[in-house]
C-alpha cells in the first residue's frame, strides 16, 4: 500500500526532513521575479510563492493551515521577507487567494 504521501492527494509527512525545504521548495529565480511583478506586497508575495512551491511539489492545493512552517520559513528566507510579514491571506475582505 503506498504512503501518504504518495497517494493521489498526498499530505505532508508528520515530521519534515532537514533537505526537503531546500531540495523541493526553493523559488527559482524566474519565479521569484514573476511573483515580484504579480503582486503589489510582500504578504501577497510570500503567499504566491508558497502556493505556487507546495502545488509544484503535490499537484494540489492543500489547505494553508496544513502547509509546514518550515517550507513557509524557507520560502520566505529565499524570497528575502522579513520575518514581520505573516503567511496567510484575509479571505473576507480579500479575493487575492482566488486569485492566487
Amino acid at each position: 500500500m503506498a504512503t501518504v504521501e504518495r497517494t493521489a492527494y498526498p499530505r505532508f509527512p508528520k515530521v519534515l526532513a532537514s533537505r526537503d525545504p531546500q531540495v523541493c521548495y526553493t523559488p527559482m529565480p524566474d519565479e521569484l521575479e514573476w511573483a515580484r511583478r504579480s503582486t503589489r506586497g510582500e504578504r501577497p508575495r510570500l503567499g504566491l510563492l508558497v502556493l505556487l512551491k507546495v502545488f509544484q511539489q503535490m499537484h494540489h492545493f492543500p489547505a494553508l493551515d496544513s502547509i509546514p512552517v518550515a517550507v513557509v520559513e524557507h520560502v520566505r528566507t529565499v524570497a528575502n521577507i522579513g520575518p514581520v510579514v505573516q503567511f496567510g491571506y484575509d479571505t473576507q475582505t480579500s479575493l487575492t487567494l482566488f486569485r492566487h
